[in-house]
């Protein structure tokens, strides 16, 4: 495999408060354990928490393109986490890196309205921006 396109495989992720556009941006890759899965999903609770109490609209859109397969432990922890964290009238954009991709993680991640899979940035941005969203608290 060429190093131009060798995934990382350590586990990282970048949470950006996107305030402006009014998205909170994130990107995940490699592989995540179960606690970097904990790490990450607390931080994204709280600056969730902090946008509802601000009366901002919940729009996410996450850059997993680089991101490895979970285990089915960290598989069970992603589903359990989005459903405590994310409402309905949320709205989450997850970029993936195929077609195929984006049918397994629908089969595998489900919440109804809430998430949608993307290959592409701008249909995933139109979505997010697509609907008016009331706010939840």
């Amino acid at each position: 495999m060429s190093p131009a396109y060798a995934i990382e495989t350590a586990p990282a992720y970048v949470i950006e408060e996107d305030v402006r556009n009014g998205v909170i941006k994130m990107t995940v890759q490699g592989f995540f354990d179960l606690e970097t899965l904990r790490r990450h999903f607390d931080e994204n609770d709280g600056i969730v928490r902090k946008w509802r109490s601000l009366g901002r609209p919940i729009r996410v859109l996450i850059d997993a393109v680089n991101l490895l397969p979970h285990t089915p432990e960290g598989q069970a922890l992603v589903q359990s986490s989005t459903k405590r964290i994310y409402v309905p009238g949320d709205r989450v954009a997850l970029l993936v890196g195929s077609n195929l991709v984006k049918m397994q993680m629908r089969r595998a991640l489900t919440q109804g309205e809430v998430i949608n899979f993307f290959v592409s940035a701008n249909a995933a941005m139109t979505w997010l921006m697509a609907q008016k969203q009331s706010v939840n608290a």
